[in-house]
């Protein structure tokens, strides 16, 4: 078998350029990658109209964060470089910190209506989470814990796009991951001085055409701490374009016409695949763990959880925002503000203040972390993670009931511009604003909550975070407040009992 290793150098080195603009984003896809859709190869994601849509979406956040008026808000100075980077890379020492970092994930949020879930920011965050904890990684190896730092200076410099996988695609969920048949799951197969070779299957790459680099890390959770894992026990970044390593997306989500008729999913539809390694290379320098149990053990201990979850929240924030918009606008274009209208909004109301309060506790009460760094307090977080996914699930329930008839036979903008122009021009007209804008918000309410956007959406939302079974017998097991709250209980039981002997005698 030929060896990759001589074909492509990829050691984290080049120029060092801070922010990146929408057009540089654009031009770094272009590079063969190898992206299967539909039984095709895709020769340029930028140029597929199954692709574009989303890839511009990510092209106008970089575009965002190069906007002179906004660059102490998106950016800071490089500690290494002096250049403007992007400030979901910053390590946060201070409550303020956290704040403007979650500011930063605002605006892009708020810029695609938090419809995208792997915006390039929650990658950011994770990794310099992983990088402020850099030594828990050096415990299979000391250059592995350098390999994280390195890597994390690396995609500042160059304000890349990652995306991660974490969990192995399942044949028989009786079986531990490692003894899955077929030698499917991705596993070391052998390794050189230069580097080491990698094979089988990893799952889900959500934003993986559209992201330069894949993070492969064991998902903690899941992973199986005994000898017979030690080949899958590997943890790794790679560019998209690494010979051996191809991508198998999902279809695409049906769009028609113009963005007005499908707004969503025309635009936000971020893609989610399988990645396939065969016999793919990866230098030394790119291995932040390998082989070693010990090593996956002690990086379940790095604060990428948090951090991560502090970005999803902030997300979450501005999705439910968006929703609350569309719910207020398709009360007000009929005049439909009733009683039980307003009840219901203001279900929506109290989800955005539980998040924002939610959200704004972490920040307030961060406790410290790694290399005099701080980390976002995970107990409102992990509330987050457990209730949004019912939260979502509402929304689109509300906003379903809000819209009823009108987004089902919403026309399209070829519609309006055709013979039955002036009749669309009359019954879809809103109390007050032209037919035109009524259905462009019609369509988009449909987007939302009724269509195949919105019903991954829904199911993203229930797997975001993993499996919301597991995660909440975790919740219960490894609260911290249990024990306090049970001895405040054995307490209160004391002190009656000594009331009951000073005025009962008893």
């Amino acid at each position: 078998m030929e060896n990759n290793a001589n074909k492509k150098p990829m050691a984290m080195s080049g120029a060092r350029n801070g922010v990146r603009n929408g057009a540089d984003y654009i031009a770094s896809l272009q590079d063969g990658r190898s992206v299967w859709i539909d039984g095709e190869r895709i020769k340029d994601v930028t140029v597929d109209r199954r692709f574009r849509g989303a890839i511009q979406s990510i092209a106008d956040l970089y575009d965002i964060q190069c906007d002179p008026a906004l660059q102490d808000k998106m950016t800071f100075e490089s500690p290494t470089s002096g250049a403007r980077v992007g400030r979901s890379f910053m390590l946060p020492r201070s409550a303020d910190d956290l704040r403007l970092r979650r500011e930063m994930m605002k605006t892009w949020m708020d810029a695609v209506g938090g419809m995208m879930g792997r915006t390039p920011d929650f990658l950011n965050v994770m990794v310099s989470a992983h990088a402020s904890a850099h030594e828990l990684f050096a415990a299979g190896g000391e250059q592995f814990g350098q390999n994280i730092l390195k890597y994390h200076e690396f995609i500042r410099e160059n304000d890349l796009a990652l995306t991660h996988s974490l969990v192995s695609p399942d044949i028989d969920k009786r079986l531990q991951m490692f003894e899955q048949p077929g030698d499917m799951v991705m596993r070391v197969v052998r390794e050189s001085d230069a580097g080491i070779y990698v094979s089988g299957a990893r799952s889900v790459a959500t934003l993986g055409p559209l992201a330069n680099e894949v993070l492969i890390m064991p998902a903690a959770a899941k992973f199986p701490l005994v000898a017979d894992a030690e080949a899958y026990a590997v943890g790794f970044a790679a560019p998209i374009d690494t010979p051996g390593m191809k991508m198998i997306c999902r279809p695409s989500l049906p769009a028609k016409g113009r963005f007005a008729n499908d707004p969503l999913t025309g635009r936000m539809d971020e893609m989610d695949a399988v990645l396939w390694f065969e016999d793919a290379f990866i230098p030394w320098e790119r291995v932040f763990m390998y082989r070693s149990i010990k090593a996956v053990e002690s990086a379940m201990k790095s604060p990428s959880g948090p951090h991560g979850s502090h970005q999803s929240a902030t997300r979450s924030l501005a999705k439910m925002e968006f929703l609350l918009g569309i719910a207020y606008n398709l009360t007000e274009v009929n005049h439909s503000r009733f009683p039980n209208v307003m009840v219901q909004l203001s279900e929506l109301v109290a989800y955005v203040e539980t998040l924002r309060a939610m959200i704004r506790v972490a920040e307030i009460d961060c406790v410290p972390g790694p290399g005099g760094t701080v980390v976002p307090y995970e107990q409102p977080l992990n509330v987050v993670r457990a209730q949004y996914p019912a939260m979502h699930a509402r929304a689109l329930e509300i906003l379903q009931l809000l819209g009823a008839g009108n987004v089902v036979v919403a026309p399209t903008v070829e519609d309006l511009y055709s013979e039955n122009g002036p009749a669309i021009e009359r019954y879809c007209a809103g109390a007050d604003i032209p037919a035109e804008r009524k259905m462009q918000l019609l369509r988009l309410a449909w987007d939302a909550s009724c269509s195949s956007f919105a019903g991954r959406q829904n199911l993203y939302e229930k797997f975001f975070s993993g499996d919301p079974w597991r995660n909440a017998q975790m919740r219960g097991e490894r609260y911290p407040g249990a024990r306090e709250a049970q001895d405040r209980v054995w307490a209160f039981l004391d002190r009656n009992s000594e009331w009951d002997q000073r005025i009962n005698g008893q």
